[in-house]
Formats: C-alpha cells, structure tokens, sequence
C-alpha cells in the first residue's frame, strides 16, 4: 500500500494531514530528530514540535532524553489500536451524554406534512429511527438486505408484517423472528409504517441513491397505510406466520388484529381484547375491555369490525382508524387469548 493510501487512512481515523505525515514517517524510519524527522515528512519545520506534542499525548511515539531529542513510534499494533479504541470509548461516552441532555429538550413531534430527503445514508437513518420508535406495530416493504442492516428490529416486541420484494420462497434466519413475513416480487417503494406515528416511503433504493419521504400528515398516512394492506400486503404471498402461537399482541390496523384473532377462534381460543380509541357518536375518548364475539372483514370494500361483549352484558362493534359506522373507532387494539 502506497504512503499516500496510508495518509488517507489515518486522517479518517481522525489524524490531521500533519499528523499522518509525521506517525507514518516514524513507524517507516524508526528514531528520528524534529529536523529530520520534518525532511523526511515535508512538514514545516516551526511545526514539528506542535505535531510530535500531539502524537506524544495520543500515546503513540516516545521520546529520547539526552540532546538531540529523537521520536520514536511505539508499536502502531499496540499503540495504535488502543488510541483509536480510548477515542471510540470517549465519543461514546459524548455521544451520550449529549443526547441524554438534548432528550428533554427536543420537540415532543415532528410537525405535520411531508419531510424530504436524499441519499442512501440518510435513508437508512431513517429507517432505523422507525424501527425504533415503534411500540406496538410495525408494517414494513421492502428487499430483505434492508432487514439485515436492521435486524435488531427483528427481536423487538412488536407485532410485526414483513412483505419482500425478493423472489425468496421461505423464511430463513431472522425472519421467523417476525410475525408474518410475505413475498411480492416488485420494484415498488420501500414502505414502513410505525404504529400510526408515520409512514416513510423510499424510492429508487436499488440506485444507491434514493429519496426519502416522511409523511407525518394523518390524512396521508391513511391513505399509505390503506395502500400497503389493501395492495402490497393482500397481493402478496404469505411464506411465514406465527399468529397462532402468539397470545398476545398489540395493533394499530383493524385488519391484521382481525386476522389474528380469527386464527385464535378457529383454534378454539377464547379472545379478549383491550381497545383505546373514541366514541364515534361525540369523538369522546373512550377505553374498554370485553370478549371478541365476532368478526367481520370485506376486503374488497376494506371495511370490517370486532363485535366486543362488555363485562356487564352489551355489545359493542370496534372499527378501525377512520371508523364512523360503527360504535368505537380504534386507535389501539391489544389482544390476550385464553386456553
């Protein structure tokens, strides 16, 4: 590898350009004057000492005693590698610290509308930020090395549907990790939706160079979330489900939480469910809890509803967002079932 390629390596490891020229001139030439060690490097000579006191306190050269002082690396193997570890440690520790304290001042939401933005790193940031403030459901689009950046996703408590657009004919690995993982071999956008928080919609992923649309307004997150259920997710073929061995799960989308609870009840199961929402009569905010004593779903129309009986006898029928027919439109349903 050229000394140039060398410089370039260290500056990424934080080294200013003086900086390399110097570490690298005394790990190639062994113990060295500040006048030699200045030919040798092509740095100033008024600099040297200012660059020799810089790599002294990194812990990576030694100096001689005695007239004329000389420089010496310490083993880059060593020295080196625990400089660039201590200063790992330190940004770290920084890193948080600063978001701890910034945590209390940050705005509680982000400001309803469509937030834009290019390149394949902040894509990815994006995506991981979506992962990650998911409480209770997550619904995902997209190529299955997506899912590989963020596999830490995968052992998160969510209720959670994968649909790839790869051309995989079983779930392998992590992906039985998630709830229900589908195929529909596409180029359509990248989709993810966390709860009803957003909905982010990447294009053109597979250029290296997509854009990124954060759709924080309701009345379009509706119409992403409509899109993804109605289309990518009843389009697509299903390779992996584990809802009949989950107990317990909460949702967001009337029509996953409606398929779960009808495989509990082809099972057998008793189903109760616990729902957060509001009284469609007034827009009152309303919570209740009762047993599933029906279900019913027209896909075509995207239309269905649980039929809930209370504790004291009455039944109630439970829509989802954007519900007005029937009694309670849910905004969150949890369900538990029973032996």
């Amino acid at each position: 590898m050229s000394t140039e390629s060398l410089h370039e390596l260290l500056k990424k490891l934080g080294f200013t350009s003086y900086e390399a020229k110097a570490y690298i001139t005394l790990v190639l030439n062994g113990s060295l004057t500040a006048t030699e060690l200045a030919m040798k490097s092509e740095i100033p000579q008024p600099r040297v000492y200012d660059i020799v006191q810089s790599l002294l306190e990194k812990g990576l050269i030694m100096v001689s005693e005695g007239r004329p002082r000389k420089f010496q690396a310490i083993s880059p193997t060593v020295a080196l590698r625990n400089y660039v570890n201590r200063k790992r440690q330190l940004e770290d520790e920084a890193l948080e610290t600063f978001l701890a304290e910034l945590t209390s001042h940050a705005p509680a939401s982000t400001e309803a509308g469509v937030w834009t933005s290019s390149g394949y790193t902040s894509a990815l940031n994006l995506l991981r930020d979506s992962f990650f403030i998911a409480s209770d459901e997550l619904l995902f689009a997209g190529y299955l090395e997506i899912l590989e950046e963020l596999e830490e996703a995968a052992k998160k408590p969510l209720s959670t549907c994968v649909v790839l657009y790869d051309a995989i004919e079983e779930a392998t690995g992590n992906l039985k990790l998630y709830d229900e993982v589908r195929v529909k071999p596409t180029k359509a956008p990248v989709m993810l939706i966390p709860d009803f928080r957003h909905a982010l919609v990447i294009i053109d992923w597979e250029t290296r160079k997509p854009t990124s649309y954060l759709i924080t307004d309701e009345n379009l997150i509706k119409i992403f979330a409509v899109y993804y259920l109605s289309y990518i997710r009843s389009g697509s073929k299903l390779i992996h489900s584990r809802l009949d061995t989950l107990d317990k799960r909460s949702y967001v989308h009337l029509t996953r939480a409606l398929d779960h609870v009808r495989i509990l009840r082809e099972k057998g199961r008793r189903v109760f469910v616990r729902v957060i929402g509001r009284r469609t009569s007034d827009g009152r905010l309303v919570e209740l809890e009762g047993e599933v004593v029906g279900e019913f779903e027209n896909s075509f129309r995207s239309i269905g509803y649980l039929t809930v009986r209370l504790a004291d006898g009455r039944e109630v029928t439970v829509g989802g967002i954007g519900a007005y027919l029937e009694d309670v439109e849910a905004r969150r349903i949890e369900i538990i079932a029973q032996k």
